[in-house]
C-alpha cells in the first residue's frame, strides 16, 4: 500500500512538471520583428496566434462624421472605407460592398501571378522582355509617368518593380502578354472576381475584395513566405505619397498601392488606394474608394481617413495601461 501511494506521488510530481514545461515551451511570447530591422521577414507575420496586442474599439460613427464633412465640402460624391485589425481582427466598413473600377490596384494580383508561378519555375523572374512599342500608358490626373525605357529588355522581375513602385503601365502591358494563358484569370478566380461579363465602366471590385490582396500577403496566405516579403518590399516603395502616407508620421512604415481612372465622357473621376499601416503591435489594413471631379480633392479625402484612424488608433494604443490582451 505505501509502494502504490509513493508511485502515486512521484507520477503526481512528473506529470506536475510536464504541465509546467509544455507550458513555458509552448506559450512563450515571441514578439513580431519591427519593421526596418535586420530581419529576414519584417513585413508578413504569418503566426498571428503568437502576438500580443491592445483591442481596438470600434470608432466606424468618427469616420462616418468625417465622411459627410468631406462630401458637403464637395471633396467627393461617394466615398467608402475599409478598416481591418490585423492584429485583434476587429474590422469596419462604411459601404465595403458597393462596387468601383479598381484601376491599378489590380496590378497586385498580376504581381501576385507571377510569383505564384515563380514558387514552382523561378527562372520565369529572369525571362527578358524587351520594350519595343511606343508609350502605352494612358493619360492620369496623378502625376506618376511611366519609367519604361523603348528599346529597353527588361527581367520580368524588373518590370514587376516598376509595375508596383512606379504604377507603370508599359510594364503591365508587357507582363500581361507574356503570362501563360489563363494564369491570371486564376489569379482573379482565387479572389471571386469573374471578369466576365463585368460592365463597360469596369466597376466590379469592392474594398474587401482589394483589401484581400494585402491582408494574404501579409499572412503569407496565398504566396510562400519569401515572395509575400517580396511582393510587400515592392508596395512599401510605391511612390504615391499624397493619399494614405500624406495622414501618417513619417517614423510609420506603410506598404500601399492607388489605382485611378477618369471617364471622359461625364467628367467623372475615381481615386482609391489599399495599404497596411505598421503600427506597432496594432498593425492594420486601410481601403479607401472614392469617386469625385478633381484627383487633390480625392487624394486629401484619403489623407484625412488616414489621418483619422491612425489618431484613433495611437490615442486608444497610448490610453491604455501598457498591457496587452494576449489573442488565445
Amino acid at each position: 500500500m505505501k509502494k502504490n501511494t509513493f508511485i502515486f506521488i512521484l507520477l503526481s510530481l512528473i506529470i506536475g512538471f510536464l504541465a509546467i514545461f509544455s507550458t513555458k515551451v509552448f506559450h512563450t511570447y515571441h514578439p513580431r520583428p519591427s519593421v526596418g530591422k535586420n530581419v529576414h521577414y519584417a513585413l508578413i507575420n504569418p503566426l498571428l496566434k503568437y502576438m500580443k496586442f491592445k483591442e481596438i474599439k470600434p470608432f466606424k460613427d468618427k469616420m462616418e462624421e468625417l465622411i459627410k464633412k468631406e462630401k458637403d465640402a464637395g471633396l467627393a460624391s461617394d466615398i467608402a472605407v475599409y478598416f481591418r485589425s490585423l492584429a485583434g481582427g476587429i474590422w469596419m466598413g462604411i459601404d465595403e460592398k458597393k462596387e468601383f473600377a479598381p484601376a491599378s490596384v489590380l496590378k497586385i494580383p498580376i504581381m501576385l501571378t507571377y510569383y505564384r508561378l515563380a514558387e514552382k519555375n523561378p527562372d520565369i523572374l529572369n525571362k527578358k522582355i524587351k520594350y519595343i512599342r511606343g508609350n502605352i500608358s494612358y493619360v492620369s490626373g496623378v502625376p506618376i509617368e511611366s519609367s519604361a525605357e523603348i528599346g529597353r529588355a527588361y527581367s520580368v522581375d524588373e518590370l514587376i518593380g516598376l509595375l508596383i513602385t512606379e504604377s507603370d503601365n508599359a510594364a503591365d502591358k508587357l507582363l500581361c502578354d507574356n503570362l501563360p494563358p489563363g494564369e491570371l484569370d486564376k489569379t482573379f478566380a482565387d479572389f471571386g472576381i469573374n471578369l466576365a461579363g463585368v460592365s463597360p465602366k469596369g466597376e466590379f471590385a469592392s474594398l474587401k475584395i482589394c483589401a484581400g490582396f494585402l491582408r494574404v500577403l501579409y499572412n503569407a496566405s496565398y504566396l510562400n513566405e519569401a515572395f509575400s516579403e517580396k511582393a510587400l518590399r515592392y508596395l512599401e516603395k510605391s511612390k504615391y505619397r499624397d493619399g494614405i502616407v500624406a495622414g501618417l508620421p513619417n517614423n510609420v512604415a506603410v506598404v500601399h498601392k492607388f489605382g485611378e481612372r477618369f471617364y471622359a465622357n461625364t467628367g467623372e473621376k475615381q481615386l482609391h488606394e489599399f495599404g497596411i499601416i505598421y503600427y506597432p503591435n496594432n498593425p492594420y489594413i486601410l481601403g479607401v474608394m472614392v469617386r469625385g471631379k478633381d484627383y487633390d480633392s480625392m487624394s486629401r479625402v484619403i489623407k484625412d481617413i488616414s489621418e483619422l484612424i491612425y489618431k484613433e488608433v495611437d490615442a486608444q494604443y497610448k490610453g491604455s495601461d501598457g498591457k496587452f490582451s494576449e489573442d488565445s
